[in-house]
């Protein structure tokens, strides 16, 4: 019998506006519209999908992050930071744990970490 093989993981991120965090996603960070079902939505780029579920507790995604790998990190961090989007307290540097990282925040405060691992990209 094979072993299961894990394909991807797909964030799901609280939201208090699901057309918002879309319209954030594709307007600011390039992702395409996914899908937009009134609580639940998603948007897509490359081979990263984030998800979104509707809350009305604005706690919740002050303390929700995810992690995403990309390659051209310094390309993506200009454009970010073009259009006021990087997280002051979360600007590039590279980590001690061989990646080169910075923060986004998303209009209800999920914490969007944008990694490079050293070697991979530019």
């Amino acid at each position: 019998m094979a072993t299961p093989y894990f394909a991807r993981g797909i964030p799901l991120l609280p939201v208090a506006n699901i057309r918002r965090s879309i319209e954030f996603y594709v307007d600011k960070l390039d992702f395409k519209m996914g899908f937009n079902a009134g609580e639940y939505g998603g948007v897509r780029r490359d081979a990263i999908e984030v998800h979104f579920w509707r809350t009305d507790d604005p706690n919740l995604p002050k303390h929700t992050s995810c992690r995403i790998e990309v390659t051209e990190i310094r390309q993506l961090y200009s454009h970010c930071l073009e259009l006021g989007v990087v997280d002051p307290a979360g600007a590039i540097a590279a980590q001690t744990w061989g990646t080169t990282e910075f923060v986004v925040l998303d209009p209800d405060g999920n914490k969007l970490t944008f990694v490079e691992v050293f070697g991979q990209g530019s």
